[in-house]
This record gives C-alpha cells, sequence and structure tokens, in this order.
C-alpha cells in the first residue's frame, strides 16, 4: 500500500514511491486499547513524510471552520488480500490536536512522537474526517439518479433468541434492562422534523417484509439500528414479536439499490468491522457499497443503544442542514471521550468528490428559515398577540450581531440544531474580515439537552454534556462562546426560579458566554409558542422569538395526505358541501384530544370549504372562523395559504375582510392574500371595527405596494386611512410610490423598516446609501436581512466605534461619554423594545 497527497481533482502532490506492506499480522479488538505499536504502523502508513509536510501546511491555513478530507482508496476484490484494509482501526492514528499550534504541525511532520498534548485520534478530531472508498463490483444498476427525500427508520433493537445464519446456528441475547427500542426512532424523526426530509418510521422490531414493502415506492436514506452477525441483519421473524431472524446483507443491498437509496446509515455493532479475528472478513457496510449502495455509515466495534441513538440524532441534524456525509459524521461522534465504538464512512469510487445525499427536496418542504418574530412577554391569561412585522428579524444576525450579552427564548416547533446555522454566520464574518483587521477568535457555539429540566451544577459536568465536544486548550482573544439549551415544551411548562438561578450559575463556570438560547421545541407550535412564553416569564425577560414554521412535509398541489382515522368525520368521504364541516370536526378533534402532535394535514378541498361557509356560516361568526384560520396556521402552513387564497378569491361578507386582517399579521401570507385577490381587495369600510385601523393600513399599504397594486381603488381608500400614522411611516411610503431611496430615507429607523417591508431596500443598499453606517435607519435594517458576506463587508468598514457597537471588536478604547451618546440611538434600533400587548 502506498498513501499519497492529492489535489480536488485527484492529481497527486508530490512524488510517491512504490507500494509498501504497512506491518505485520497484528490486529486489533474493537472496544479495547489499540496497541501503541499498531497505532505507530497504522500512523506511519497514513503519513509517511511527503504526505505529513504537506499535512501540515494545510493545517497551519485552514480556517476556523475548515477540515481535511482523508481518503482510504481500497482495492477491489481481485486485488483484495487475506485482511480487508477497510476494517482496520485507522480512526485510532494521533495526530495534534486542533488546538495545536504551526510549531507542533512542524514537530509532527518530523516525525517526533507522540504528538504534542497526547494528540487526537482521527475518529474524534474536530479537523479531519476519515472515509473508504471502495471499488464497487461490475455491473452496477444507474444509482446516480437523485433519490427520494425519504429515511426509511428501522429498529430491530429488541429481537433475541436463536437466529439461522449461513455461518450456522447462532443465538442473540436480549436487550440491556432499561433499553428503549424507540430512542433511535424519535431521534431521528425529532431532528428531521420541519427540515426537507421526512422520516417514515416502522412499526418496531421491524420484519425483512416490512423493511422490503417500504422501501419499494422508493426512499434516499435508509436507517438500521439493532444488531448484525454473520455478514447479515438481524430482524423480527413476525411483526409484533420479538422473536429474531438473520437477514442476509446482499437481499438487503438488492432492496436498497432498487429503492435508488443514497445513503445507509446501520446502527449495529460490529456493522463496519468484526471484533473477534479483525479484518479478516468483508464487513456489512463493505459488502453493500461493494454491491451498489453509494454511502455507507457503519459502526466500528460494540455500540450502546443509546450511543447508536444520540449519534443518529446529531448525524441526521447535521444531515438535514445539508452537510457532507462525512461532516455529518463527525458531528455526530459522541463528545464524552472514553473507549466506545465509532461510525466509519463507506463510499463508491464513482462518487469520490460528492460527498453529499444527493436527495431531491419533496414538496412543501422549504430549507430551513432563520426568520423569527420578536413578541412580548405578557401576562399568563392573555391570548397570544398576533405576530408585528416590525419587529421581523434574522436570527443568524440577531445572535451574532450586537454588542449585549443576551439571554433569549426561542419558540423552536422544528426543533432543529441551531449550531449549524451560527455556526455558518461565524464563518461569513470571518469570510468577509479584511486581511489588515484585528483577529478575534470566532464565536465558538455548543447546545446541551435539557430534556428534564435540569442544568449542569458543574464546568466539567457542563463541559463533558455539550455538542459538539468543548474545544480544550487556550483561546485568544475573541467573541466568545454561545450556548443553546435544548429544551422540549413539555419541560418548559413546568420550569421554575430553579431553573432561572441555574442559567445564571452556569455565567460563573470560567466560560467567556455570551450569548444563552433557550431553545423549546416540540411538535405542536401552539403549545411550544406558550411553553416558551411562559419560560420567558420565568427568566424575567420582556420578550421571546417565534421562529417562522416550514410546512412540515405537506403537499401543496394536490394533497395526497390520507385523513387519519381518529378523525371525527373521513374528509375522503366529504361531497362538495360539508368540506368545511369536516375540517372543522378535524380541528376540534386535535384541541379536545389534546394531541402534543396535530398529525399529517387533512385532505381537503379550499374551494368546497369556502363554498359551504358562504352558504352557511359553519364555523361561527367571523371572528370565530379567524380563530380556525390561525389554529391550521400554526399547525399545517401549507393548507392555511391555500385557505387564505381560496378566502381572498371568493369568501364572501365580514369573514373575508377578516380573513385580510388575520393574514395582515405576516407579510408573506398577506402577499398570497393580496395577489390572490387582485383588483377586489376589500375597502376599509369593509373591515369590522378596529381601535386602530391604522396599524392595519400600513401592512396593508405597504403589501400592495410590495405586490404591485398600486393602481387600484382600494389602494387609494387604505392609502387614505394612513392619516393618522407617524410620519416616518407617511414618509416611506410617499418614497416607495415615487420609487426612489435615498440616504435620508434612512435617518429614520421607522422609514427604514417600512421602505424594506415595501420591497424598496435590499443588504447591498446599506453600503450604496450609508457607506460609512451614520444613519440610525441602517441599523434598524441590519437584523432583518440574513447575514451574508455584503452585510459583513459593510460592516468591518466602518469605524471601530461602529465595530464594537456590532460586536466585532474588543472594547479598547477608554470610556468617551460623548462617543456613547453618539452610539446610543444606534444600540436602541439595534435593538428596539418589544411591541406594547
Amino acid at each position: 500500500m502506498r498513501a499519497v497527497a492529492v489535489d480536488g481533482e485527484g492529481r497527486p502532490l508530490h512524488d510517491h514511491g512504490p507500494s509498501r506492506p504497512a506491518g505485520g499480522r497484528m490486529v486489533a479488538v474493537w472496544g479495547q486499547s489499540v496497541p501503541r505499536e499498531l497505532v505507530v504502523i497504522l500512523g506511519r502508513a497514513l503519513f509517511p513524510p511527503a504526505v505529513r509536510r504537506l499535512v501540515a501546511q494545510r493545517m497551519r491555513r485552514l480556517g476556523a471552520d475548515g477540515h481535511l478530507r482523508l481518503r482510504l482508496v481500497l482495492p477491489g476484490p481481485e486485488d483484495e488480500g487475506p485482511r480487508p484494509l477497510g476494517a482496520l482501526r485507522w480512526e485510532a492514528v494521533c495526530v495534534p490536536s486542533p488546538t495545536a499550534s504551526a510549531g507542533d504541525w512542524d514537530d509532527w511532520a518530523d516525525e517526533k512522537l507522540p504528538p504534542p498534548d497526547g494528540g487526537v485520534e482521527l475518529g474524534r478530531h474536530a479537523k479531519f474526517t476519515l472515509v473508504r472508498e471502495v471499488r464497487p463490483v461490475p455491473p452496477l444498476p444507474v444509482t446516480d439518479r437523485p433519490g427520494k427525500g425519504v429515511v426509511i427508520v428501522a429498529d430491530a433493537t429488541s429481537v433475541h433468541g436463536g437466529i439461522t445464519t449461513r455461518d450456522g446456528e447462532q443465538t442473540v441475547a436480549p436487550p440491556g434492562a432499561g433499553t428503549r427500542a424507540d430512542a433511535d426512532r424519535r431521534l431521528v424523526a425529532q431532528a428531521l422534523s420541519g427540515s426537507w426530509l421526512s422520516a417514515r418510521e416502522l412499526p418496531s422490531p421491524a420484519t425483512a417484509e416490512q423493511i422490503r414493502r417500504q422501501l419499494t415506492p422508493g426512499a434516499g436514506v435508509f436507517y438500521f439500528g439493532g444488531h448484525q452477525t454473520a455478514g447479515g441483519l438481524v430482524v423480527a421473524g413476525t411483526a409484533g414479536t420479538d422473536a429474531a431472524k438473520w437477514l442476509d446483507a446482499g437481499d438487503v443491498a438488492v432492496w436498497l439499490r432498487d429503492a435508488g437509496v443514497r445513503l445507509a446509515v446501520l446502527m449495529a455493532c460490529d456493522s463496519a468491522g468484526p471484533t473477534e479475528n479483525a479484518g479478516s472478513a468483508l464487513s456489512v457496510a463493505e459488502q453493500l457499497v461493494r454491491k451498489g449502495v453509494p454511502h455507507v455509515v457503519a459502526v466500528q466495534g460494540k455500540v450502546s443503544h443509546g450511543q447508536a441513538a444520540d449519534f443518529a440524532g446529531r448525524f441526521f441534524s447535521s444531515l438535514a442542514h445539508g452537510d457532507a456525509i462525512d461532516v455529518a459524521v463527525r458531528k455526530g461522534v459522541s463528545p464524552v471521550p472514553g473507549i466506545e465504538a465509532l461510525p466509519a464512512l463507506y463510499y463508491t469510487q464513482r462518487h469520490s468528490n460528492d460527498l453529499t445525499v444527493g436527495l431531491r427536496r419533496e414538496a412543501g418542504r422549504p430549507a430551513f428559515s432563520s426568520v423569527a418574530h420578536r413578541l412580548p412577554a405578557g401576562d399568563e391569561n392573555q391570548a397570544p398577540p398576533l405576530t408585528d412585522e416590525r419587529f421581523r428579524v434574522h436570527l443568524d444576525a440577531w445572535w451574532s450581531l450586537g454588542e449585549a450579552s443576551p439571554l433569549d427564548v426561542l419558540a423552536d416547533p422544528a426543533g432543529v440544531d441551531l449550531v449549524e446555522l451560527l455556526d455558518s454566520a461565524e464563518a461569513t464574518l470571518q469570510r468577509a474580515r479584511p486581511e489588515e483587521a484585528q483577529y478575534e477568535e470566532p464565536r465558538t457555539w455548543y447546545s446541551y439537552e435539557t430534556p428534564w429540566g435540569r442544568l449542569p451544577r458543574t464546568e466539567t459536568e457542563l463541559r463533558e454534556a455539550v455538542s459538539p465536544r468543548f474545544r480544550e486548550g487556550k483561546r485568544v482573544a475573541g467573541r466568545g462562546i454561545g450556548l443553546v439549551v435544548r429544551c422540549p415544551a413539555a419541560t418548559a411548562f413546568e420550569v421554575g426560579d430553579e431553573f432561572r438561578a441555574a442559567l445564571a450559575r452556569l455565567r460563573g463556570f470560567g466560560w467567556d458566554l455570551r450569548s444563552i438560547v433557550v431553545q423549546v421545541h416540540g411538535s405542536r407550535p401552539d403549545f411550544v409558542q406558550r411553553a416558551a412564553e411562559q419560560v420567558a416569564r420565568v427568566l424575567r425577560l420582556r420578550e421571546y422569538l417565534v421562529r417562522e414554521q416550514g410546512s412540515r412535509g405537506e403537499q401543496p398541489e394536490p394533497l395526497a395526505v390520507p385523513v387519519p382515522p381518529r378523525s371525527t368525520t373521513p374528509l375522503h368521504d366529504s361531497g362538495p358541501t360539508d368540506a368545511a364541516s369536516a375540517l372543522l370536526a378535524e380541528v376540534r378533534a386535535v384541541e379536545r384530544e389534546g394531541r402534543q402532535d396535530p398529525g399529517p394535514a387533512p385532505a381537503v378541498d379550499v374551494r368546497a370549504v369556502v363554498r359551504q361557509l358562504n352558504d352557511a356560516n359553519t364555523w361561527g361568526d367571523a371572528a370565530a372562523e379567524s380563530a380556525v384560520l390561525r389554529d391550521v396556521r400554526a399547525w399545517w402552513p401549507v393548507l392555511h395559504r391555500r385557505l387564505l387564497t381560496a378566502h381572498a378569491l371568493s369568501r364572501t361578507g365580514a369573514a373575508r375582510a377578516e380573513s385580510l386582517r388575520l393574514a395582515a399579521a405576516h407579510d408573506g401570507d398577506l402577499d398570497v392574500w393580496l395577489q390572490a385577490a387582485g383588483g377586489t381587495v376589500p375597502l376599509p369600510a369593509d373591515m369590522p371595527v378596529l381601535d386602530d385601523i391604522s396599524a392595519l393600513a400600513e401592512s396593508v399599504v405597504l403589501g400592495m405596494v410590495r405586490t404591485d397594486l398600486r393602481d387600484t381603488a382600494a389602494y387609494a381608500e387604505w392609502r387614505a386611512e394612513l392619516r393618522t400614522a407617524s410620519s416616518p411611516v407617511l414618509a416611506a411610503v410617499e418614497a416607495a410610490e415615487q420609487g426612489q431611496v435615498t440616504d435620508r430615507n434612512l435617518n429614520e429607523p421607522d422609514t427604514a423598516v417600512a421602505l424594506e417591508r415595501a420591497g424598496r431596500l435590499r443588504p447591498d443598499d446599506l453600503s450604496l446609501l450609508d457607506p460609512e453606517g451614520r444613519r440610525a435607519g441602517s441599523w434598524a435594517l441590519v437584523t432583518r436581512y440574513p447575514l451574508d458576506e455584503r452585510i459583513a463587508a459593510w460592516l468591518y468598514e466602518l469605524e471601530p466605534p461602529l465595530l464594537q457597537l456590532a460586536g466585532l471588536a474588543p472594547a479598547s478604547m477608554p470610556y468617551d461619554l460623548e462617543l456613547e451618546d453618539q452610539l446610543a440611538r444606534r444600540r436602541r434600533v439595534l435593538r428596539p423594545p418589544p411591541p406594547r400587548l
């Protein structure tokens, strides 16, 4: 064998000699310490002198978010020796830690062993990924086509008893006490909730027939949690029982290939290599790849069900964010140190430069949104307020910019990992930083799961529990640390003063903790919002944030999701006259049964719903109808938008005007409503009596400017209602009507926000209209845009005090009272007070 460093096109970067033996007959048993002699042999084979020097050079230039991918190109079956190289424990090779200095890397390149500070195993290193490239056995079917964004989740952890394998009779031991067979399924589904990937869970324990049947329509990813032995998986023999049955890996490979599966994840002991006589036979993972499955993640050694579930949750969360598979594997590795199993990635040679999943997004599943709305934390008995679009923010900019040290509560029904979003924002800031700017370490974000509301009592406990693993080593002056505390909604309802005290204790642990975000998550959005507001009150905050909802997998056209049998009135039996009654029954059933998960959106004909509502007020008066629409928006966003369209087109009476008022709470919903209505937008006189119609008029007028509906009679009527609006808003409307925006329009924050809502300002306008950042309105826009390099580059060009205001420069200057007075206004508009209740 030989090791060669190549560039992105596969061209060698140095002269390499002939292949040579890597070592003797030594092997290592997974789950036990690897002999130092073996580590040295594997390290010299993987990193000969020429490769070491190149790796050391690359590590010195590697950015904060960069990593090196190590590819082990394995020989084909005709060239494979008696011990497959892929099963050797390459992950045990040690290299300098992620915080090692350039001198440490130079010493390592000169083969001074052991590495400085003891080094870090490749399998746990934050700056390396290790992948095994396999030559498939020809001929293979075409698998380069994009796969469906469906993840088949199968678990067979509980099966046990005698099985018949190709190697003879074997016995599978029963699971240990306290093992929860649904732990991995639950964490996978939670990681994918709200994303463009959808989890399709099989009953546990899964049978071979259930797996085959679910794969037949096609899937993109297959996940299996359970056992493997003798080159096959162990599944249930009969549905609903724990009796075990052996399933040959060759059969599984055919099913996966025919289904178009791009990635298989096997959380089964020894699925990446046998424990005894390591390297003596092809692993299940390597068999699947050689037979045409493009990517397979499997386990080296013995893995507990808890470890498998933890890895699966982190891995799929990273994958759903669009990370390459090897990066998702690295992020999925448990942060707790010690001797334990590690995941390994095999992939086919045809896909050596493509380690993405390569799946089609399912209809109705948009990319993750970083949009959130700031809402006031009111009295416990008050109804949740309507969204105020003046207080919309992008989470990446909100938590990355601004000199304040915030404690925030986020209602996030999707429950996705925020660390990836925030790490991406830090990388954006680093890329935009000019070379001459004073260097600061990017902010490092960690997450901590608190399913029972308990927070660590010691710094050591917190370091061991955060994800990703806490970065040891001395940190230079930088942007500090951020922590996301993930809390289920059911737990959030129960937290009290001790939770507030525990959060305050975290800041005394010696970390430079700049931001703490309590992320409340769950399946039912309205429960999540109420729970988040409760936490905000406990923490004595004036406000909390609500993240915009995704489509949760709803199909836009046509709705193909069958109605669950729990519905009071089956919607598939609905005629054109009872569609509204059936939808109301489904909404009432969710409320009456107190479901934590509303379930899939019911299949309804929205035009038939509106026809019935026009014939008879099936949902009550206009206010009651608005309440139903609000519930539908929280649970089934795509269905809500279709109902808004139907209301705008053909709903009659006061309820149509009421639906316009509800849509006006979100600019995106209002666009849908106005574009559907066209020139038939209701007039202000058609609206029910409101305490302050000017607030509604402001949204409607800005929306009609945004959707090019100014040449209508309705626009003139709504424009006249702005007579009581503030002068900055009137100035914004006049500037939008003229189509000319100047730097003077950025003097007032309210004017700038109104122009942005009218679609007349973009991120790159800041550097054109206000290159020196002297207008208060510019700062009101900073957190309303997603953090990209245009915004970051503009910020880095500003004077040092403004950089300090944005949190991008250290507070190195003495206190200046006059300067503080000059910055006070910008500081207020960067984080304005929340709206009043």
